[in-house]
């Protein structure tokens, strides 16, 4: 299964680290609550919309910086989960 076909809860915000790039997987809700405004100073190298889910694409070091604001502000109304992509083709 791929971490895109995983069933996510609507706090959920899902991480995914692949090589160079993290990847933020939020509900609508949560990105405009959470990121949305903040979103020009990470410089995303995309911005992809995937039916209820918004899924930022950064590069590691803006990544590691979003996830470290991320957990300070966990009583925000979601929790994070994690995962390594480990697809080999």
């Amino acid at each position: 299964m791929k971490w895109q076909e995983l069933p996510l809860m609507e706090e959920e915000v899902l991480i995914v680290r692949e090589g160079w790039r993290m990847l933020f997987d939020f509900h609508k809700s949560v990105f405009e609550r959470v990121v949305a405004r903040h979103l020009g100073a990470l410089e995303p190298a995309s911005v992809k919309e995937r039916g209820e889910r918004v899924v930022v694409e950064l590069d590691a070091e803006r990544g590691e910086e979003l996830r470290a604001w991320l957990l300070l502000n966990l009583g925000k109304g979601f929790f994070i989960t994690e995962l390594e992509s480990l697809e080999l083709t």
